[in-house]
């Protein structure tokens, strides 16, 4: 067992929709397919803060609880069924998926039989180091990664070994098991974009941003961002946007408006990440004829998408789900890594680091829009 701080998430209060606290916890030994993993660096997700925002019960989630999914840290300790994995080893950390369902077994490990459950509930892995009948809620997507020392599932481990050319790095690519990846895949995997295509992308975080560099790898024929951040929009020209719309600008009218003055039959591909519902709406509206919209962001509880069924079968469009991407982090996390080397794709331009002791500093710039991937550092023992 390891006692260590961990970022502890509480039942939301009225004056307090986000309810962390720094404490101590205990960790326990890894289980036969675990591994216990000193954490050097923790991604902040808005799946992260979307997930301990809500009341308990919603989506199943129950408090107290550890969150963080996009890890990066040293193997300390494996479970006696983990063969590949040696203690001493760098490791990046990305979602579960049980590994045996058909699913699974067919490369779509995102759309796991258990992936709800196991990822966005977890397990009561961790006890509170100060009330020894506390148990938290643990295991969030396999890991729990806001905390110094943690138990991963070995499907979401992703071996760096032979990937990092110095220490540092390590911390550098902690964000790479979630969002970015997301991005990259709802490109790559969702809609193989490619150089006939005109891609919208709704929204410049991590998401919309992974998926930006992505499209620029496959050489869309444009790429048009589109957010309310004059910065944000000025950073996404740097990194391969053709076309910027600011959702903020007065002279604004409305999305597929905008989209129309530029290209007046639409774009092929719309990338939602916002979860705004009148940027999905009328991100439908500016496809052209068999067009396809990715939605990735989460809109308000209890809000359906209206269809007209008959002109949507005419128009040939389709509306696809996207979660992480539809990727295998084994497989795209060292794509990444790779695109990186070859200065394609220079995620490291979006991160800002924090203390994991100053986590809040980090959620009011990324509330405020003024970083767009918060990267928690632990201090080393």
């Amino acid at each position: 067992m390891v006692v260590g701080k961990a970022i502890v998430a509480r039942e939301p209060t009225p004056s307090s929709t986000i309810n962390w606290s720094l404490e101590e916890v205990e960790v326990s030994s890894p289980g036969d397919d675990e591994v216990l993993v000193q954490i050097c660096a923790s991604g902040i997700c808005h799946t992260d803060i979307l997930l301990t925002s809500v009341p308990s019960g919603s989506f199943g989630v129950a408090y107290p609880k550890v969150a963080g999914h996009e890890g990066a840290g040293i193997v300390r300790s494996v479970g006696r069924n983990v063969s590949d994995i040696e203690v001493g080893d760098p490791v990046l950390l990305s979602f579960y998926s049980c590994s045996s369902c058909s699913e699974c077994k067919n490369l779509h490990p995102a759309y796991c039989k258990d992936f709800a459950v196991e990822n966005y509930v977890g397990q009561q892995q961790f006890t509170s180091a100060h009330d020894s009948n506390e148990l938290l809620w643990s295991s969030f997507f396999g890991q729990s990664s806001f905390a110094h020392h943690t138990i991963a599932k070995r499907s979401s481990i992703v071996q760096v070994k032979g990937l990092l050319q110095h220490d540092d790095e390590l911390q550098t690519f902690a964000p790479l098991g979630c969002g970015l990846q997301t991005g990259m895949g709802a490109i790559q995997n969702i809609t193989n974009a490619g150089p006939d295509d005109i891609v919208m992308i709704l929204g410049l975080g991590a998401v919309g941003m992974g998926a930006l560099m992505t499209a620029k790898i496959q050489e869309c024929n444009a790429i048009i961002a589109v957010d309310r951040d004059m910065a944000r929009l000025d950073l996404a020209k740097t990194l391969g946007a053709t076309h910027v719309l600011n959702t903020s600008d007065p002279k604004f009218t409305t999305l597929d408006q905008a989209v129309r003055s530029i290209f007046p039959d639409g774009v092929s591909i719309v990338i939602e990440t916002t979860g705004v519902p009148v940027l999905i709406e009328k991100g439908l509206q500016s496809t052209h004829t068999r067009g396809k919209m990715v939605l990735i962001g989460v809109p308000q509880l209890g809000y359906s998408l209206s269809v007209p069924v008959t002109e949507h079968i005419n128009s040939g469009r389709a509306i696809l789900g996207c979660i992480e991407g539809d990727s295998v982090p084994q497989i795209a996390i060292p794509q990444m890594i790779q695109w990186y080397r070859q200065g394609r794709f220079p995620f490291d331009k979006l991160i800002q680091y924090f203390n994991a002791t100053d986590f809040q500093k980090a959620l009011e710039a990324l509330k405020a829009g003024t970083v767009i991937k918060p990267v928690l550092v632990w201090a080393s023992d």
